[in-house]
């Protein structure tokens, strides 16, 4: 009788484990994807302040920057990065996403330390006016390209500004996100982030 107690319980035990390890393996990721502020960290936590005159950092990203509107990039400007700024570098990213890494709609490098602004309406293309690059979004185009998260859905828009080092000289026909965002490791001497909230229609 004990020895059909024993066994019995063993193999309960067992059956636990095994619910316990597939629903482990079936998971879901913990929390939203790696924005590129938390992947090339600034040195000693020092912040650049990004704003636009579009919206209020935490408020609703007008429409005619997302691709329900004009698709347009908008104005930010950020404040003078700290001594030993070399380039600034401007990635856009929504991490409302269950994905592995958030989608890049803009990543934008090697911008001139004497920069501290972006006018609206930049245009597709590798090189720019002001001689900074345009890597790929998620469409493998250089440029900006819009929100259009699923209809009913809110994300995020980090609209994050790097003050760098040095430049990152990457080549621009095959620079993407991930690129810019590996080379700017340990390169960041402060960084500032500006969010807009898109509702998807």
């Amino acid at each position: 009788m004990n020895s059909l107690v024993r066994n019995t319980l063993i193999s309960g035990a067992f059956a636990a484990l095994c619910v316990s390890t597939a629903g482990a393996q079936n998971a879901a990721p913990a929390g939203p994807p790696q924005l590129a502020k938390e992947i090339a960290i600034a040195r000693a936590g020092v912040s650049l302040r990004v704003t636009s005159s579009a919206w209020v950092s935490g408020d609703a990203l007008p429409e005619r920057y997302t691709q329900n509107g004009e698709n347009i990039s908008p104005a930010i400007t950020w404040s003078k990065g700290p001594q030993g700024t070399v380039a600034y570098a401007v990635l856009v990213e929504d991490n409302g996403v269950a994905r592995p890494e958030p989608i890049a709609h803009w990543v934008v490098y090697d911008l001139s330390s004497t920069l501290t602004r972006l006018p609206q309406g930049i245009a597709l293309g590798e090189r720019l006016e002001n001689g900074g690059l345009q890597a790929k979004n998620i469409r493998g185009e250089a440029g900006y390209v819009g929100p259009k998260p699923p209809a009913g859905q809110t994300h995020p828009y980090h609209f994050q500004v790097f003050a760098l080092s040095t430049r990152l000289n990457l080549d621009p026909a095959t620079a993407d996100r991930n690129a810019v965002v590996n080379a700017m490791k340990g390169k960041v001497l402060a960084s500032g982030d500006l969010v807009g909230q898109y509702t998807g229609k």
